[in-house]
């Protein structure tokens, strides 16, 4: 096999071995099933005219070939060389053995060209961002599907160049370009940048556009495919995210980028085929797992204690009511075990009376032993009525959803880090891409079942404390009103029991937290 930083290719391969690689690089093409054509709702990634195939299923392909008793040579184009120095220190904080593991990835990096780096919520992955820009000292693009992300992320790199010019370690002139959100500003040293904007930017002019702007998105996109063209190093953070077509073409475009780091606690982890496997096209296979029981070991995260509280249902009259809309659509409001599931969400989530009492008190309980708490919604409207039953309790509370801008956000989170709210509600807007303060406790209110979600809904809660028991408590549901509810609740609880440094905190049903334990002192990183 031969290949560059985008593209692989078989050389004097005989048909059995092009039939084992179309194989493998073949998946079921999503909603294929409703096609009359009598098409067999396959595609495959590999091209089986010019025997080519992206380079980061490469070491994939060559171990499949090998355990079918083919010898496989693989020799590449060159890779440019790093410039920075091996173990690279991006800021003030003193060497620490337990992140060792931080540079341990950048050096893997260097040595497979493209990998993923599957490191739990929690590890770091910014640090690592920014260990492997200092010891590649190349060009260097940050993608993500997200301006919020893309923010953080532009703050993490300029604080890190900050350090390295006070220490004497920065290319002349080298300073964090963005490219999102309604900011263009490129550099040639390091960019961060949505999907979306890059994908804007190298789309073909519209047929209806004057000659003038034709001239000037043509210029625009000129400028961006130079970019690309010149990126050694393409990282992309919570890249389980960013498997879709537009960014597969960005990635391919960064033709010379030797060097791509996907960072993600959870990948390969989308329903789609297809999605999952552009992820390792364009990144390459895992290149090391750094997981939640090791970094809660290490003291890097709190060691999660999980309450599973069960419960039934009773209708919230009064606020469903307050709702004409919603008493139209549901003039029954009997909840059956088969109902369809937006019927049992609406119902037996956000109007159930037995169940959002049992959350309010539990968070009552929290703050009762001096507990900041996180509580983790989908919808608006239970947000809201979550937050109006604590506000009737004395609990401060604040509640932050899809709307929210980003200083909203950010003044809530300071408020709960200074204790002037005991309880923050928020919606996925803080599943990633928040830097949260150390809580002592996470309530996992919006029922659901994707694993993706519940780790980084977790996670929220394991930021390691430092004046404080290094411990977490999670609260999650069990609902036992109706199937799908219920057998979203029974997968939310097997992925805790099916993870190391989760399973073993996970209380027996029916008792209640050890609040004692708020009084040892643990170990921190």
């Amino acid at each position: 096999m031969i290949r560059n930083a985008v593209t692989a290719q078989l050389v004097n391969a005989d048909r059995d071995a092009k039939q084992i690689v179309q194989k493998a690089l073949s998946y079921v093409v999503e909603g294929a099933k409703y096609s009359s054509t009598g098409w067999d709702g396959t595609s495959t990634f590999f091209d089986w005219g010019t025997c080519k195939f992206p380079a980061g299923f490469t070491n994939a392909i060559a171990t499949r070939l090998k355990k079918s008793g083919y010898k496989v040579i693989t020799k590449r184009k060159e890779m440019v060389k790093p410039l920075g120095k091996p173990n690279p220190v991006v800021n003030a904080f003193p060497p620490n053995p337990f992140y060792a593991y931080q540079d341990l990835t950048v050096e893997r990096l260097v040595e497979m060209g493209g990998m993923v780096a599957q490191v739990a919520t929690g590890g770091g992955k910014s640090v690592i961002a920014c260990k492997a820009l200092a010891r590649i000292n190349r060009q260097t693009l940050f993608i993500t599907t997200r301006g919020v992300l893309m923010h953080q992320m532009a703050g993490n790199f300029e604080k890190s160049l900050e350090y390295r010019k006070s220490i004497g370690e920065l290319p002349a002139g080298a300073f964090v370009g963005i490219l999102g959100d309604g900011e263009f500003t490129m550099s040639k040293y390091v960019n961060v940048a949505t999907v979306q904007t890059l994908a804007k930017a190298l789309e073909d002019p519209k047929a209806d556009w004057d000659s003038a702007k034709k001239k000037k998105h043509l210029a625009k996109r000129k400028v961006v495919l130079d970019m690309l063209e010149r990126t050694s190093l393409l990282i992309l953070e919570e890249a389980h995210e960013s498997s879709g077509g537009q960014f597969y073409a960005i990635a391919n475009a960064c033709k010379n980028a030797d060097y791509r780091l996907a960072l993600t606690a959870t990948p390969f982890m989308k329903d789609s085929a297809e999605a999952n496997m552009r992820l390792m096209a364009v990144s390459g296979s895992i290149g090391i797992k750094v997981t939640e029981e090791f970094l809660i070991n290490a003291g890097i995260l709190a060691r999660p204690y999980f309450k599973y509280i069960e419960c039934t249902h009773l209708h919230d009259r009064e606020r469903f009511d307050a709702k004409p809309e919603l008493a139209k659509k549901y003039p029954n409001t009997n909840l059956s075990w088969g109902a369809p599931y937006q019927r049992a969400y609406t119902l037996g989530v956000t109007y159930n009376f037995q169940r959002n009492r049992l959350i309010v008190a539990q968070a009552k309980e929290f703050k009762d032993y001096g507990l900041s708490t996180m509580l983790l919604i989908k919808h608006k409207d239970h947000g809201r009525i979550l937050s109006e039953m604590m506000s009737a309790l004395g609990i401060k509370v604040e509640f932050i959803f899809g709307d929210s801008n980003q200083s909203k956000r950010e003044a809530a989170l300071k408020k709960l880090a200074t204790r002037k709210i005991d309880v923050l509600i928020g919606s996925t807007i803080l599943d990633v891409g928040v830097d949260v303060p150390a809580v002592g406790a996470v309530i996992l209110a919006g029922s659901g079942k994707a694993e993706v979600e519940l780790r980084q809904r977790i996670g929220r809660g394991l930021r390691a404390k430092k004046d404080a028991a290094n411990i977490c408590f999670v609260v999650d549901f069990i609902d036992k009103c109706n199937k799908h509810l219920y057998k979203h609740s029974e997968e939310r609880r097997a992925i805790v029991h099916s993870t190391k440094g989760f399973a073993e905190g996970i209380l027996p049903q029916g008792t209640n937290f050890d609040y004692s334990l708020l009084k040892q002192s643990h170990k921190v990183a």
